[in-house]
């Protein structure tokens, strides 16, 4: 039997290994493209990574991206080389090279569409190079486009030997410009994605904040009285409740003052309500001059005012409600040439550090009466004068 019959073909088996190798190879830039993550902030970085695959895996000698810009010139964006991935320094230039659509090899990939093949660069009249770089043997120029055919740049790959690349080369960065083209198109719909997100993300927290603003404004109008400029009765109760807290844990004294203008009817009627809100809004000017910052001030209503002296025995309310009567007594307003003064009558509730056992916490409302009862008792004493609620005084329902 013929021994070269039974025994395999050297060159043929070689030829076979050869082929299986490039497919590896092809298939391993392949996967390593396919791999990368779309998310990378850095564009350059991406391309710059996909570049690698190419060098790793093909027996290319330079890969580079030239980036279409916003002017119309592609830009080179990144490149690698084999040097680079033996981490031998290469001298970099200082401004990247740029090629206008139609210039060089390129230019008229961007231009046409389609692949350009420099099969030998020395003598291609096509090929656009520089006195101070040495020129490639071969070189393959592909467009790299978005899904709905938009030119994103210019896939570049060299070598120094003419006549390098053959079809499998051809048909590998044509498979490969495409993932890269659309993976370049993932990485900028994902960068849109996040600024649409964070703008949108900037314009909620912003409305937040003007929301709460306005919300913060309203409740504050909502605590206010708009003529005088005090808290008003709805404030009162809120804050009330903490100053009685305070009292049951603390055992601290507190006086609770109801003062009304006299006659204010009388000062409306003969002098009209507009010089009346001057009246009031005096008075309050008066009183917030008064008070300190723990202590309590509103308006309660009409001409009625609301005090509450916090962390203050008997003894010192009725002081600081003297003080408050004969500085309002001084107030004067002139009208047409006639002087107007107004006086305040106050009843005066005083709540001891004793008063009250641990279970049970002081009605606000039944403090409010006795001061009222205190209040009518000083207008039936002949007004502008202080009465200190006592038990001999009859409480109002």
């Amino acid at each position: 039997m013929n021994s070269q019959s039974e025994g395999s073909n050297p060159s043929q088996a070689g030829g076979i290994h050869d082929l299986v190798m490039d497919l590896f190879n092809a298939l391993s830039a392949i996967k390593q493209l396919s791999e990368l993550d779309c998310q990378i902030d850095d564009e350059a970085l991406l391309v710059k990574q996909a570049l690698t695959g190419l060098i790793q895996y093909q027996d290319m000698e330079r890969c580079s991206f030239f980036m279409l810009d916003d002017l119309g010139c592609l830009t080179n964006l990144a490149g690698t080389s084999i040097q680079e991935s033996l981490q031998v320094v290469e001298s970099v230039p200082d401004t990247p090279l740029t090629f206008k659509i139609g210039e060089g090899i390129i230019g008229a990939a961007a231009a046409t569409g389609e692949l350009q093949y420099c099969r030998n660069c020395l003598e291609d009249p096509r090929f656009e190079r520089t006195t101070d770089a040495t020129p490639p043997g071969s070189l393959i120029s592909v467009p790299v486009f978005t899904l709905n055919r938009q030119l994103i740049g210019v896939l570049n790959v060299s070598h120094p030997q003419p006549f390098y690349f053959n079809d499998w080369h051809i048909r590998l960065l044509e498979i490969y410009k495409n993932i890269l083209g659309q993976l370049i198109t993932s990485q900028r719909l994902v960068r849109q994605m996040e600024r649409r997100i964070a703008s949108r993300t900037a314009e909620l927290e912003s409305l937040v904040a003007e929301t709460n603003q306005l919300k913060e404004h309203f409740a504050s109008m909502s605590m206010h009285d708009q003529l005088t400029g005090l808290h008003n009765r709805r404030f009162f109760y809120d804050q009330v409740e903490i100053v009685v807290a305070q009292h049951m844990r603390y055992r601290n004294s507190l006086c609770l003052l109801v003062l009304d203008i006299d006659h204010f009817k009388v000062v409306n009627d003969r002098f009209g309500h507009l010089f009346g809100d001057q009246i009031l809004v005096g008075v309050a000017s008066a009183l917030k001059r008064q008070v300190r910052s723990t202590d309590i001030l509103v308006r309660f209503g009409g001409e009625e005012f609301v005090l509450i002296f916090t962390n203050t025995a008997s003894e010192s309310g009725k002081v600081f409600g003297e003080r408050i009567r004969q500085e309002i007594s001084k107030l004067e307003w002139k009208l047409g040439g006639q002087k107007v003064n107004v006086t305040l009558s106050i009843g005066l509730f005083c709540l001891a550090a004793d008063s009250y056992s641990d279970n049970l916490a002081p009605d606000i409302d039944e403090m409010i009466n006795c001061a009222d009862a205190a209040l009518y008792q000083a207008k039936a004493n002949g007004r502008n004068q202080l009465v200190v609620f006592d038990d001999h005084i009859v409480r109002g329902d």
